[in-house]
């Protein structure tokens, strides 16, 4: 028998045999016979904690013996338990509040550990659930992948649904800024796939992804849609028509998933767009640190010195929030280097701004070893005291993580076209441009450059148009140099007044820039 001291008195604990009884009861709920791999999970810890392995009880030991998962799983790219460990939460919850509510022992899974605990009814401790539990888990967006069905009359097609549907997940897992719930964790009948309001009190999931195949004779077509589960709205929608064949069935699905996750996940992507649009409903003091990290996106819009200040100033609140918030951390430093390289509200501090920005990069890193956006900061801090000497091993670190992220393929592209490698540099951000129809127009400026250095000025002065940022001082000094060159002498004069206005040390610093 267990004894338990709370608030100085002894409580009795149930013991292993109460505990089991109860397990059986819990597992004999129509919810649980529904969900064997729920039902399995909590069979599972239940009996590890009652023979005392709980040190056992990490995600990597749940994946491998109740997901059946290989023995090179990755708990930090691949979410499952965590995400299933929410659900059984609500499921043990739900539990207790409908058919076990009269049951005297309590079996409950606390929310950060996966070691259940016992105890009677009558010691029930009393939590606070007024918060959604990803929420508190995480500031990110959470999306739920629903099962596409097969519309077709051919049942063999099913593979290549669930095919799709699974590489949809792997592709949405590599963008860190997003909590992707699959499928298997939501355990709806079709009947409740678009309700949304259930589908939230279930899962509290932010957006949900879901879609249909139908074949047509040798063509496969794809719906898929996005719905925003706060505002119970489509915020997105795409068909594709693929021709198909025995041999391209895994092609296809590579496609099509990539082309679904980098359009609804990359930055300035379906939902980055969708909570953008918010953020000027909110003050920033109402803002949660994803939220107020979103503010990084604003700025490499525009690259304005107002939008930096604004976010560098949000993203230190952002890591005040949330200190193990790596992609806050990465986009920290690039807004440190951005004083640096751009001129940006150069502040004075302790510290050299070199040292800082490789500081806080150096801390993106060990927030998430596995993030792509913190590499490449890491590459960024490097290249500013190294130059073209820079590790391009940590680049392409980053760039292996996550090859559908635009941002990051941009801004690698850059470096490597200013470092002299304009071949490779401006062919990887025409693949940034393709992969993102609403990229920043910052990533014409190389192409704008390329044109001038080989003296096609005409070509530089057309490329020039597809940049709109009225507040960055780099297009008006590329401007001024084009019409320059064309004899255009008033426009010239007109550019280095705008040039000026901007950036009125530009003369002194030119050399530098």
């Amino acid at each position: 028998m267990q004894i338990i001291k709370k608030e100085n008195r002894a409580e009795v604990a149930p013991n292993k045999s109460e505990v089991k009884s109860q397990l059986a009861l819990i597992l004999q709920n129509p919810e649980f016979i529904r969900s064997p791999k729920i039902a399995h999970f909590l069979e599972y810890v239940v009996v590890e904690s009652l023979n005392n392995r709980q040190q056992y009880l990490k995600a990597y030991a749940i994946a491998i013996a109740v997901f059946q998962k290989s023995e090179d799983f990755d708990p930090q790219s691949d979410p499952i338990v965590r995400v299933q460990a929410v659900r059984l939460r609500r499921m043990l919850q739900q539990y207790y509040l409908s058919e076990g509510n009269d049951d005297k022992v309590i079996i409950e899974l606390l929310k950060g550990s996966y070691v259940p605990k016992f105890y009677y009814r009558k010691d029930q401790p009393k939590h606070d659930a007024s918060t959604p539990e990803i929420n508190k888990d995480c500031s990110f967006p959470s999306i739920a992948i629903l099962n596409f069905k097969n519309l077709s009359n051919n049942l063999t097609h099913g593979n290549l649904v669930d095919g799709i549907t699974q590489e949809i997940f792997n592709q949405l897992s590599k963008f860190k800024g997003l909590i992707v719930v699959a499928s298997s964790s939501i355990n709806l009948n079709e009947d409740k796939y678009l309700n949304t309001k259930r589908l939230l009190q279930i899962t509290d999931v932010r957006y949900v992804l879901s879609g249909s195949i139908h074949l047509l004779e040798d063509t496969i077509r794809v719906y898929v849609e996005l719905d925003d589960t706060y505002t119970h709205t489509n915020i997105w929608m795409h068909s594709y028509d693929k021709k198909l064949s025995v041999n391209n069935m895994i092609e296809i699905q590579d496609d099509i998933a990539k082309q679904t996750a980098t359009t609804i996940a990359q930055p300035y992507g379906v939902i980055i767009r969708n909570e953008l649009a918010k953020l000027s409903r909110k003050s920033t003091n109402d803002l949660t640190a994803y939220e107020l990290y979103l503010h990084y996106y604003q700025w490499r819009l525009t690259l304005s010195p107002k939008d930096h200040l604004q976010a560098r100033g949000c993203l230190e609140k952002a890591i005040e929030l949330d200190p193990n918030f790596s992609d806050a951390w990465a986009a920290l430093a690039l807004v440190y280097a951005a004083e640096y390289f751009l001129a940006s509200n150069a502040v004075k501090r302790d510290r050299d701004i070199q040292q800082l920005t490789f500081d806080t990069a150096r801390k993106a890193i060990k927030t998430g070893p596995d993030n792509a956006r913190a590499h490449f900061a890491l590459y960024y801090a490097e290249f500013m005291s190294l130059g073209a000497s820079a590790s391009i091993a940590k680049a392409e670190k980053a760039f292996q993580l996550n090859p559908n992220d635009s941002l990051l393929l941009a801004g690698y592209g850059i470096r490597l076209a200013f470092s002299g490698e304009w071949s490779k540099g401006l062919e990887m951000l025409e693949h940034a441009i393709v992969l993102n129809p609403a990229h920043p127009d910052f990533f014409h400026i190389p192409f704008v450059v390329d044109y001038y250095r080989r003296s096609q000025f005409e070509e530089a002065l057309r490329e020039s148009r597809e940049i709109d940022m009225p507040d960055f001082y780099w297009p008006y000094l590329l401007l001024t140099a084009i019409y320059a060159e064309l004899n255009d002498l008033d426009q010239a004069r007109k550019s280095a007044a705008h040039l000026y206005k901007l950036y009125p040390d530009i003369e002194h610093q030119a050399r530098f820039e």
